[in-house]
């Protein structure tokens, strides 16, 4: 229990902005798992599945042509129509161990998705921020292909956090913005209460707000007037006992102010 009040705000105002953000929050994580494990997973392997077709279509060419002069031509129109750079080691071999990988979304897409297109053994490298590289082992060398890293990614993905986060952080702005208009005649209903409590004269205080704010407050100001009531009924109570009191104290004082000396001696 006291761990939960620790969580938990003690205004109103932070308790009413937790209940907005809590579900706008849970709405954030549903949407942004939804978009990866759905969206992401089929844009991404269509990307893939385009890359590896591109690879798997040089590969054929060098295998059809390895000729020196075919050769460079392949490698340079690979660069103008694929957006790849491709180059060629004569006689290299990709060892057995294939490179460290980061086992992010990319490595991941590719390692699932290559194979489907590759009938040759390979490796590929994402190490480097901006590109990726893939090394393909053919009969007589190794062909190394460096794509953009942007090959492998779509748009969709930023414009979507960005307007993901864009809105929550708007519908935010509104909600506190409502809410502190909320709060302000709760405020201003604890302030008049304190002072009235305190014994000062509560001035330019009126209802307003939600219905129930301002059902409060009618109920205190009728408290107040009938605490007013009260205050001048004992008042007016009082006042009246001492004057009855002071009457006959008055008369004796008169009575015995004009008795004789002597009774004052008999007395």
């Amino acid at each position: 229990m006291g761990r939960r009040r620790r969580i938990v705000p003690g205004s109103f105002f932070g308790r009413s902005l937790l209940i907005v953000v809590l579900p706008l929050l849970l709405l954030q994580v549903v949407s942004a798992f939804v978009f990866y494990s759905r969206h992401w997973e089929d844009v991404g392997r269509r990307l893939a599945l385009g890359l590896g077709g591109d690879i798997s279509v040089l590969v054929e060419a060098i295998e059809t042509y390895p000729s020196g002069p075919e050769r460079d031509w392949i490698m340079d129109r690979a660069q103008h129509h694929f957006s790849v750079i491709a180059r060629w080691q004569e006689g290299k071999t990709l060892p057995l161990a294939p490179p460290h990988r980061s086992f992010g979304a990319v490595d991941w897409t590719l390692e699932r998705v290559l194979p489907e297109r590759l009938a040759y053994r390979f490796h590929f490298d994402t190490s480097v921020r901006e590109q990726v590289t893939i090394r393909v082992q053919l009969a007589d060398g190794v062909l190394e292909i460096i794509a953009p890293r942007k090959r492998l990614f779509s748009s969709t993905t930023y414009i979507f956090i960005a307007w993901m986060v864009g809105a929550s952080l708007i519908l935010l702005s509104i909600a506190i913005y409502f809410l502190r208009g909320q709060i302000r005649p709760i405020r201003r209903l604890a302030q008049a209460a304190e002072s009235f409590g305190k014994g000062m004269q509560v001035v330019n205080f009126k209802p307003e707000g939600a219905r129930e704010v301002r059902q409060a407050a009618h109920a205190f100001l009728q408290m107040r007037e009938r605490i007013q009531r009260q205050i001048n009924q004992r008042t007016e109570m009082l006042a009246g006992v001492s004057h009855d009191l002071r009457t006959p104290l008055t008369r004796m004082k008169l009575q015995l102010a004009m008795l004789p000396e002597n009774d004052y001696a008999v007395g």
